[in-house]
Formats: structure tokens, C-alpha cells, sequence
């Protein structure tokens, strides 16, 4: 077997915060070390699959363009395998690939995806998806400490609440603020909060955050606010925390790195009871959450599916109601289970998920007719070869078919970079242009503090 795979190791996804391109980055380079697989640039065009055998595996583990490795193989009557993922959930980006892939792919073609929680989601909305073409893989583990669960203060002690990531309401991290507010207060002063992320919005900038704390009565030193942490500073981050807090219901949320690190470092969780946490955490550490079922939702962008219980929360932070850091499912973060998914291994399935998220969610159907992978790669080709007058006249053609001309969807066309690894630029012309967003709902179903999934999970010690 030999592997293809885009060279992700190239230095222009510096800076770029987001987790699925660090995951790229590091995968890029462990195959790189092994001397195992054939390094290209996707942007390049077909040429990087010329003369692929049936002994050649792809893996697409390059964003949500694995259609375009899909369609050059049709095109060219390829015979090697296509091992590609998805590291998003309810977004265009990722559900338009598996849309465009779905008449291409062919026995052997795998797909791979953080979580039993996502992998269910999108078994659930793509019938071309089987189980046995579909595993959970995202190797991270074997790059991290493996630390002993740390003590825990007792009641009454000090206690450093810790928050890293976006700061923004697609995380719930107004309830971060909220539930610590009410910790501070009715600690009387002996709980502190240390938060390091990009906040997306100026009311989560670090004056506008102590502002808002301060009217509740937390002096600025009860919190410390960090920015964007290097990812080689993750120590100190952790080492300066007794507990992290992940009340994510993004929509996008697929995993939730910052728990398998926060794990790994031997720091606990509390997280919301629904989408990828339930896999990761005890029970004991899983807030009671509600989801959102008053409308409608873009799969275009990002926000919270719900909200957790802050009296739950504040609850167990007063009392030290959860368990030690314990990371409940190993296998599918490590590298031995990446690789044997590439080499076309069986991989075992995670013992236990989160049942009603997956169950909950009511998918539109989307209109024009099937999505067309011959569009969207010349879309791709287009961008990245900078045709910039087909762009152009894209864009004057929906502007005209539309009546509103859109300065944003201009300045991406005008920009002077093109960025493989910047996933807000690209696809959001592919939504324009080829595959509107769809929309979804979500059925009014209670989420409970602890959906186990099918099975019992084995709990291990990261």
C-alpha cells in the first residue's frame, strides 16, 4: 500500500485556530516521519492522482474537499481507495462533500470521523454512508502527556475554573461567564477563572468581559484572560486549572479537542450532555441539557443546539460533584487506530454515544436537484487557480438572478491569498454558487444528564 495525501506541513496554516487543521498538520507530518505516503498539493489540480494503481490509498485529510479526489477518479477511471473525513457536523461544508461523494463512492472508500456521536448523525442522513464504510479515527493521543487525574480541591477551597477555546455563543460561553459569576459570589470570592481563546464578538474581549463581571462583583484578578494560546503552552494552561468547563452545543461540534487534552493533562471536564462529550466523559460529569426546538437553523452557520443547566453547574463546581479526569473511550484517538483505518483494517466501534442528537435532528431537503461534483470542482479549480474573471462573472450572474450583490462573497474573490486551510473562504462561495445551505430543525426532545448510547463504556484512564 502506498499513500497520497495533500502536504499539509507548509507554513501558511500558521495562526489559523482551528482544530481540524492542526489534526491535518499533525497527521501530514506523522506520515511524512514514517516515510509511508506520497506528499502533493490538492490545489494543483487531477495531476497529483495521475497514474494511481488499485495498491494506492488516498486520504483526504485536507478540509471537506475529498469530492474532488472522488470525481478526478471517476474521471480518469481510477482504481485506488479514498480514505476521507468529516471534522464538522451541521455545516455546508462537510455535508456538501458527502453529498458530492455519495454516487462516486466505490467498496474500499472509507470514511472517518471523530466521533460515534457524528459518525451516527451522518449514517443517519446519507444512505450512501454504511457502517462498514465509516469508522471513528482522530489520532491526537499519542502527542499528548498521559497524566495522572489531578486532586481535587475540597469544598470550600480554592478552586481555578478553566476555559479554552472560542469564545463565543455557538460554545455557550455567556453560561461560562454566568455560572462562574454565581460560583464567585456564593464562594464568597474562592473560585478564579482563567479563559484563553479568540473571542468572536467584542462583548467576549477582555475588558468587555471584566466589565460585565465586574457589575456582578468579581474583581478583575478573580479572572485572567489569555487570548489564543500556542498549542506548545498547553501545560501551563492546564497546570494552571483544577477544572475545565466545555458547555459546547455548537452545531459544528464534532469532538471538542480541548477535552481530550484537558484528559490527557489529567485536568477534569464538565460538558454538556449531548453530542461528542457523552463518549468522553464519566456520566458524573455530563450537565443536563436542553435542546433548541423553537425554529429553524442554517446549516450555514454556527450556533448553540442548546443549553445546559447553569444550577447543575454551579451545583457541581460548589460541591466538587464530578469525577476525576477519565477518558472514557482510548482507541480511536491514538495512531494505531489512524493507521489501520488507512491501511483498510477493521476498526472497532466505540462502546457508547449520545442517542439524541442524532435522533433529533430533521434535515430539509434541498432544492435544484442532485449536487453536482463536476460544478464544484471547477469552482475549486477556479479559486485556487485564481480565475478571477469566471469568479467575477459567477457572482455577477447570482447578483443579477438574486437582485443583492454580496460584499462579502466580492472580497473573498478580491483577496490577494488563497488559503487551502482557510474553510471560511472557499466554501462559502460554494454555498453561493453551487449548493445553497441547507436547513434544519430539531425535534423537541429533552436531553437527560447522561445518554449512554447502545452499549456500557469501559472508563479509562487517559
Amino acid at each position: 500500500m502506498r499513500l497520497h495525501t495533500h502536504d499539509y506541513r507548509a507554513p501558511d496554516t500558521e495562526g489559523i485556530v482551528d482544530g481540524a487543521v492542526l489534526m491535518h498538520r499533525e497527521m501530514s507530518r506523522l506520515l511524512a516521519r514514517r516515510g509511508s505516503v506520497v506528499l502533493h498539493d490538492l490545489t494543483s489540480g487531477p495531476d497529483c492522482v495521475a497514474g494511481l494503481g488499485e495498491d494506492d490509498v488516498v486520504y483526504a485529510g485536507s478540509g471537506p474537499y475529498a469530492f474532488l479526489y472522488h470525481h478526478w477518479r471517476a474521471l480518469h477511471g481510477g482504481r485506488f481507495r479514498i480514505v476521507r473525513e468529516a471534522h464538522t457536523a451541521l455545516w455546508s461544508g462537510y455535508w456538501a462533500q458527502e453529498e458530492l461523494c455519495a454516487p462516486l463512492l466505490r467498496d474500499g472508500d472509507l470514511a472517518l470521523f471523530p466521533t460515534e456521536y457524528t459518525r451516527r448523525l451522518f449514517l443517519r442522513n446519507f444512505p450512501a454512508l454504511t457502517p462498514a464504510g465509516s469508522a471513528v479515527a482522530y489520532p491526537m493521543l499519542d502527542r499528548l502527556p498521559r497524566k495522572a487525574p489531578r486532586p481535587l480541591p475540597p469544598p470550600g477551597a480554592p478552586l481555578r475554573i478553566g476555559y479554552l477555546g472560542a469564545l463565543s455563543l455557538a460554545k455557550n460561553f455567556d453560561q461560562v461567564v454566568s455560572a462562574f459569576a454565581r460560583c464567585h459570589r456564593e464562594s464568597g470570592g474562592a473560585v478564579t477563572l482563567v479563559c484563553a481563546g479568540k473571542p468572536n464578538d467584542p462583548r467576549w474581549e477582555a475588558d468587555a468581559v471584566h466589565a460585565a463581571l465586574r457589575g456582578s462583583g468579581v474583581p478583575p484578578e478573580a479572572v485572567r484572560m489569555e487570548g489564543v494560546r500556542p498549542q506548545e503552552e498547553l501545560g501551563a494552561f492546564f497546570a494552571a486549572v483544577d477544572v475545565l468547563l466545555f458547555p459546547s452545543t455548537a452545531s459544528r461540534e464534532t469532538l471538542g479537542r480541548v477535552v481530550v487534552e484537558a484528559l490527557a493533562h489529567g485536568v477534569p471536564v464538565l460538558a454538556a450532555a449531548v453530542g461528542p462529550a457523552v463518549e468522553l466523559l464519566p456520566d458524573r460529569n455530563l450537565l443536563p441539557t436542553a435542546l433548541d426546538a423553537r425554529g429553524g437553523f442554517d446549516m450555514g452557520r454556527v450556533g448553540p443546539l442548546g443549553r445546559v443547566d447553569e444550577d447543575v453547574l454551579v451545583a457541581k463546581l460548589l460541591g466538587r460533584d464530578f469525577a476525576p479526569a477519565v477518558l472514557t473511550s482510548v482507541a480511536p484517538y491514538t495512531d494505531a487506530t489512524f493507521l489501520r483505518a488507512l491501511a483498510g483494517h477493521p476498526v472497532p466501534d466505540p462502546a457508547g454515544h449520545d442517542p439524541v442528537l442524532p435522533a433529533a435532528v430533521r434535515v430539509a431537503p434541498r432544492a435544484g436537484g442532485a449536487p453536482d461534483a463536476a460544478a464544484a470542482t471547477a469552482l475549486f479549480r477556479d479559486f485556487f487557480e485564481r480565475r478571477d474573471g469566471a469568479l467575477t462573472a459567477a457572482l455577477d450572474a447570482l447578483a443579477a438572478r438574486t437582485g443583492h450583490d454580496d460584499p462579502a462573497l466580492r472580497s473573498i474573490v478580491a483577496a490577494p491569498e488563497r488559503n487551502l486551510a482557510d474553510y471560511r473562504a472557499f466554501p462559502r462561495l460554494l454555498d453561493a454558487l453551487v449548493l445553497p445551505p441547507l436547513t434544519y430543525t430539531l425535534a423537541p426532545a429533552p436531553a437527560g444528564a447522561a445518554p449512554t448510547g447502545d452499549t456500557p463504556r469501559q472508563r479509562t484512564a487517559p
